[in-house]
């Protein structure tokens, strides 16, 4: 019995070291950097494999991509994501409903992910056009501060029999850019060359708000009068 027990107890090891050697090391170092100046913006990442090359990585059949939690200060614009969608420049979808009108105090956190699917891994750019939001005026004015998060950096393994190395969390997302279908995905650890990002954009000042309010207001008067004389010499 004794013997019995120790032969399936080798047998387990054995095929658990084996598919320890099958599983997938991903290594991948991400570099960031944030173009152009105002409300509107340019995320470039550049996503490196450390350890595989193309040739494994395409044998492997997985699958990489990014998530990044877009705060309420800033959105993605959903018809500029269907047309890169359209024009193939990214494969992307947004979660989340975007109000690209609306003010950062009026607007929630939506989500983006970014899908690398047939890319080599060894050397991938990623531009993402983004849009800052104005924010509520305060007394003195100044600038408002916005914090980018760093992007998570998922994959996953569809074929039967390949996995990844290590314990990594798991997370529920979409499996492409259409979003109709949801996958499972794995949170990969990565070598971020970069820190965390604060954006600023200028904001209203409340001390100009009487005199804005008095030349609106005056304004106003001026145009109503003008367009009532129009109107009364006239001949209908």
């Amino acid at each position: 019995m004794l013997k019995l027990f120790l032969t399936i107890v080798t047998l387990l090891i054995q095929r658990a070291n084996g598919n320890y050697r099958d599983c997938l090391n991903l290594q991948v170092s991400i570099s960031q950097k944030v173009e152009n100046e105002g409300f509107h913006r340019e995320i470039n990442w550049l996503i490196e494999s450390l350890e595989l090359s193309d040739e494994q990585w395409t044998h492997s059949n997985c699958e990489i991509g990014l998530h990044l939690d877009v705060p309420p200060e800033m959105f993605v614009n959903p018809d500029e994501i269907s047309e890169l969608n359209r024009t193939g420049q990214i494969s992307a979808y947004i979660d989340g409903y975007v109000n690209v009108e609306s003010p950062a105090y009026e607007s929630n956190e939506h989500k983006l992910y970014i899908f690398l699917r047939d890319r080599d891994i060894r050397k991938i750019l990623v531009r993402l056009p983004v849009h800052l939001r104005y924010q509520r005026a305060v007394i003195a004015g100044g600038f408002g501060k916005i914090n980018l998060s760093k992007p998570s950096l998922v994959a996953r393994c569809p074929i039967a029999g390949r996995s990844l190395c290590g314990e990594n969390e798991k997370m529920t997302a979409p499996c492409d850019s259409t979003g109709v279908f949801k996958c499972d995905w794995e949170n990969v650890t990565y070598q971020a060359l970069f820190d965390e990002v604060q954006l600023f954009v200028p904001i209203g000042d409340l001390d100009d708000y009487p005199i804005v309010a008095i030349v609106t207001l005056l304004l106003g008067c001026v145009g109503s009068i003008y367009i009532l004389s129009v109107l009364s010499t006239t001949h209908l």
